[in-house]
């Protein structure tokens, strides 16, 4: 089952949104574009991953969430690898928690 899918599923039972953001790369650990599908405009938001290296592509996505206008951003992951500079992205991110 793909993420997406996986997401609308949690969000059936939850009876809770679901907004994509869908991200291009050339290279590992690079986030070039993010794009947000769906609408966060005063949400409280939920980033939820299955694994954070450099915290690049979930910083960026925080930062997208409050740029159209979330009321704030969370995250969850079930592998923290935390590698370079992860902890320090994270820490002077817009992520709450």
């Amino acid at each position: 089952m793909g993420g997406a899918k996986r997401a609308r599923s949690y969000a059936k039972f939850l009876d809770a949104d679901v907004v994509i953001c869908y991200k291009e790369r050339r290279k590992a650990n690079m986030v070039e574009t993010m794009t947000l599908i769906g609408d966060v405009q005063g949400k409280d938001v939920v980033l939820i991953d299955d694994m954070i290296d450099t915290a690049g592509t979930l910083t960026k996505a925080a930062d997208v969430m409050m740029e159209n206008g979330a009321a704030s951003v969370r995250a969850i992951a079930t592998h923290g690898v935390l590698s370079g500079k992860a902890y320090e992205r994270i820490r002077d991110s817009r992520l709450s928690e």
